[in-house]
C-alpha cells in the first residue's frame, strides 16, 4: 500500500510541477479581456520586504487572478510564530469555481499583494485552483507536515522557497539567543544570531497555528507580568514573513491606547502553548518603538522594521543593504564624532534604562507631536544620550531637546535630530 502511494505522490507531483507553465499560457491568452496587468514576481525575494498589511486586512480579503476574475477570499494564515514564517495561506473558493464550500492550501509565495486594489493576486485560472491540493481544518496536522507542504509549494512551483524547515537535530541550531539577567536585574540580552532563527524544526511542524486565533492571545514577561495581548500581525504574504508582531501594550505602560512592534522571533511560548513571552521589562518596552492604535506608521519606510529589530537586538531577516544611512529615514544623518552610534548601543544599566524611557514617555504624552517625533532614536549609554533620527519642524526638535535636557543634564544631551525635507507639493 505504502509503495502505491508512493506512486501516486510522484505522479501528482509530476503533474504540479506544469502548473506556472500553464497559468502563463492561459494569461498570454486572456491579455485582452481585462485592462488590468501587472508584471509579476515569479520568485520573490524572501530576504526583502515586498509590501506589509495588517494581518486582519489579509484574513478575508478577495484573491483574483491577472484576467480579474474572482477565486476565492483568505480565510485564514499558517503561521509559525517564533520563526516569523507563514507557512500556507488557506483560501476559501468555495461558490467562485462552481463547486461547494473548499478550501486550498497556497503556498505564500505564489500570491502576489496589490496594496492599490486591496486584493491579492494568483496566476492561476479557476480549473487550475480546483486541482489544487484541499485542506481541512479538522486535519491539521496532518495538512501540516512536511510531505503535505512539500506537495503544495511544488504545485505552485514555489520549490524555491521551501527551505525553511530544518529537519537537523535542534541542538545543531547556529542560532543563538542568550536571555538572563544579572543578580541586580539589570537586561544582559544580546544579539539573536544566525539563519536558523528563522528556520522551523520539523517537530514543531505539528504546532503551527493559524494566525485568526493567535491575535488574542496573552504576553507575559519573564517576572509573570502581563504585557497585553496579541492586537495584530504585520505580514508580508508574498515573502511569507512575519514582519512584526503588534502587541496591546498601552494598559501596562500606562499611557494609553498603545501598540508596540516586536519582532516574531523575540517571543516564545510557553509550555503550555497559550501564552507568549517576551524578554523585557517595563522600562524596556516603553523605550521600543511604539505608537496609538488609531496612527499606525507607514509600512513603507523599511526604517520602521529596523528600529523595531535594532530595540530588542533581534538581527532582521531582511537584507540591510538596503537599510537608510540612520535608523528612522532616508536622509544621511551627521554622526557623533567619537562613533556611530545605533540603537543597539544603547546601555543595559538601569540608569541608562530609565533615561531612555523617561524621554520617551515625555515625548508621547506631548501633544501635536508627529509620528516622526515620536519614533526618534533615544540612545542612551553611561549617562551620555543621543537624539537621532527625522522630525517635522524645528519646533519639534526643540521640544525634545528640552524634554532630554529635563531629564539628563543638558551637556549630556546630544541633539543629532533633523528636520524631514519635504517637497512643495507636501
Amino acid at each position: 500500500m505504502k509503495r502505491y502511494q508512493q506512486i501516486i505522490l510522484t505522479a501528482t507531483a509530476a503533474s504540479f510541477l506544469a502548473f506556472p507553465v500553464m497559468a502563463k499560457e492561459d494569461s498570454t491568452q486572456k491579455t485582452n479581456q481585462s485592462s488590468y496587468t501587472r508584471a509579476r514576481a515569479p520568485y520573490p525575494d524572501s530576504d526583502r520586504i515586498q509590501s506589509a498589511a495588517k494581518a486582519s486586512d489579509i484574513i478575508g480579503m478577495s484573491v483574483k487572478n491577472y484576467q480579474n476574475e474572482e477565486l476565492g477570499s483568505v480565510d485564514d494564515l499558517a503561521v509559525d510564530l517564533e520563526s516569523g514564517r507563514i507557512v500556507q495561506v488557506i483560501i476559501s473558493t468555495g461558490g467562485f469555481i462552481g463547486i461547494g464550500d473548499r478550501l486550498s492550501a497556497v503556498a505564500p509565495g505564489a500570491l502576489q499583494y496589490d496594496s492599490a486594489n486591496q486584493i491579492l493576486n494568483l496566476d492561476a485560472n479557476k480549473e487550475q485552483l480546483k486541482r489544487a491540493p484541499e485542506f481541512f481544518y479538522e486535519k491539521w496536522t496532518d495538512y501540516s507536515d512536511y510531505d503535505h507542504l512539500s506537495s503544495v509549494y511544488a504545485y505552485y512551483g514555489q520549490e524555491h522557497s521551501f527551505k525553511f524547515i530544518n529537519r537537523e537535530d535542534p541542538a545543531n541550531n547556529s542560532a543563538h539567543t542568550t536571555k538572563t539577567r544579572d543578580v541586580d536585574g539589570t537586561w544582559i540580552k544580546v544579539s539573536t544570531t544566525g539563519e536558523n532563527q528563522w528556520m522551523i524544526p520539523s517537530s514543531r511542524l505539528s504546532q503551527i497555528q493559524r494566525a485568526s486565533v493567535l491575535m488574542g492571545l496573552n504576553v507575559k514577561n519573564r517576572q509573570d507580568e502581563t504585557l497585553g495581548h496579541v492586537d495584530n500581525m504585520l505580514v508580508d504574504v508574498q515573502s511569507g514573513r512575519i514582519v512584526a508582531i503588534m502587541i496591546s501594550s498601552g494598559g501596562f505602560l500606562g499611557i494609553g491606547d498603545e501598540l508596540s512592534a516586536v519582532p516574531p522571533t523575540a517571543l516564545s511560548f510557553n509550555s503550555e502553548r497559550d501564552t507568549l513571552q517576551l524578554d523585557t521589562t517595563k522600562d524596556m518596552l516603553s523605550a521600543a518603538p511604539h505608537f496609538k492604535s488609531s496612527e499606525w506608521p507607514d509600512f513603507n519606510q523599511p526604517a520602521f522594521y529596523y528600529s523595531v529589530y535594532n530595540a530588542y537586538k533581534v538581527e532582521p531577516y531582511f537584507k540591510t543593504d538596503s537599510a537608510p544611512a540612520a535608523d528612522n529615514t532616508a536622509i544621511k544623518f551627521r554622526e557623533r564624532d567619537d562613533r556611530n552610534l545605533t540603537p543597539l548601543d544603547q546601555g543595559n544599566s538601569k540608569a541608562d534604562t530609565d533615561i531612555t524611557a523617561q524621554i520617551r514617555k515625555g515625548i508621547l504624552v506631548t501633544k501635536g507631536m508627529s509620528m516622526n517625533a515620536k519614533n526618534v532614536k533615544i540612545i542612551t549609554n553611561n549617562g551620555q544620550v543621543t537624539l537621532r533620527g527625522p522630525v517635522k519642524n524645528e519646533e519639534e526638535k526643540r521640544i525634545i531637546g528640552e524634554i532630554a535636557n529635563g531629564i539628563a543634564r543638558s551637556e549630556n544631551v546630544h541633539n543629532q535630530l533633523e528636520i524631514t525635507i519635504t517637497t512643495a507639493s507636501n
